[in-house]
């Protein structure tokens, strides 16, 4: 048990992480212009999602397609085999930004919540590979709202699910719009070196997945150890593997445990259905037409 754990989260620091506005889209603050000029390898892969899309789940699957290397995934922390490069902080162990990528051996594994066109421009041209995971936004911000509460992170002006849904709504929260985020990496689909995962499909066929992002990654996988990754990355598994379920925060900061949710929950689709009213859940209707309009459409199970 952490010293957290026995002395109680409350006791913890507040931290927040600073939040910054950058061409209208709120982002934590980061190395903005150093990510965009960075120098890219062929071989880097980057996990890109809007937030609680299915992102850890596809980094630790990423990571163990490529490298298969089970021992290290059980025994050192994916934020730091698989560190997130649009935050930078000092406060936190591992929010290291584009210096600590930057001296990482190949192939650099790298996530990011950034919309398309806030990448570094060599990839968004075609050096290196991306993969994008989408998720249907009533799951989307349901889990988003109860991460935000789990983390301490609502800000002060949004902290009640009203004012946070509303905010998702009209594209104001952090990394809003939804359907702007989506659809610019679903326009580039067809590039060769972007794979456009839905998080539904992902979860419904975890086999499935590991072969598809396997094949887009250039890597000749056995069945056994397609087995294998699956069982390490069943939801199960990844609630209580400390080195996934971002239970270290508790050594850095305070977090609400008693916020009906945590950093990985029920690991499946349709969630939503318990907590949206039948207005809320019309209101979403709107952006998931607007997707619909370029041929993206999602499963409401």
């Amino acid at each position: 048990m952490s010293e957290a754990s026995e002395n109680g989260a409350s006791e913890k620091p507040r931290l927040n992480l600073e939040i910054v506005k950058c061409r209208g889209i709120l982002i934590a603050k980061c190395e903005r212009d150093e990510i965009e000029k960075m120098e890219m390898r062929d071989d880097d892969i980057w996990v890109c999602t809007f937030p609680r899309s299915g992102t850890t789940l596809t980094q630790e699957l990423v990571y163990l397609i490529e490298t298969l290397d089970f021992e290290k995934a059980k025994s050192v922390q994916l934020d730091d085999r698989f560190p997130i490069i649009d935050v930078k902080d000092d406060r936190f162990p591992y929010y290291r930004g584009v210096k600590f990528v930057e001296q990482m051996p190949s192939p650099r594994m790298v996530k990011a919540h950034a919309h398309f066109d806030f990448l570094p421009e060599q990839l968004q041209n075609g050096k290196g590979r991306i993969i994008y995971l989408a998720r249907n936004p009533k799951d989307v911000i349901t889990s988003y709202f109860h991460l935000l509460q789990w983390l301490d992170e609502l800000r002060d002006d949004n902290n009640t699910w009203t004012s946070f849904f509303n905010s998702f709504i009209d594209g104001t929260a952090l990394h809003c719009p939804w359907p702007r985020h989506v659809l610019k990496y679903w326009e580039r689909r067809n590039d060769s070196n972007v794979l456009f995962l839905k998080y539904e499909e992902l979860v419904k066929d975890l086999p499935k997945g590991v072969r598809t992002i396997a094949k887009f990654l250039g890597k000749d996988i056995s069945d056994e150890n397609v087995a294998r990754i699956c069982d390490h990355c069943s939801v199960e598994n990844m609630k209580k593997n400390d080195k996934v379920n971002l239970s270290y925060w508790r050594d850095v900061k305070k977090v609400n445990d008693d916020a009906g949710g945590g950093f990985i929950n029920k690991g499946k689709a349709g969630a939503w259905k318990h907590v949206l009213t039948q207005e809320e859940s019309e209101k979403i209707d709107i952006l998931l037409k607007e997707v619909e309009k370029s041929g993206l459409t999602f499963e409401l199970h």
